[in-house]
């Protein structure tokens, strides 16, 4: 289970690495960063890649509590 937490965390934070090289950030907003005042421009980043994060990590918990009930229904219907 925290295997596959830490991977989910390597590869969020390795695809926000990469979005920033490439600067899709960019792309996904209206205007081009050089038309926005950086304060303005940095919380709404910041909040968009927090999201990104809490998906791809809420993904995960829900998949390892999934396996974790299956382990425990098993083990307690071998016991019964």
């Amino acid at each position: 289970m925290w295997l596959r937490l830490a991977a989910a965390l390597l590869v969020t934070l390795a695809a926000i690495g990469v979005f920033e090289f490439f600067s899709a950030g960019a792309s996904i907003a209206d205007r081009a960063p050089g038309e926005v005042q950086d304060p303005a421009h940095g919380r709404p980043r910041e909040v968009f890649w927090f999201l990104i994060f809490a998906v791809v990590m809420a993904t995960s918990l829900l998949a390892a509590a999934r396996r974790m009930v299956g382990h425990l229904r098993r083990a307690l219907s071998r016991r019964g």
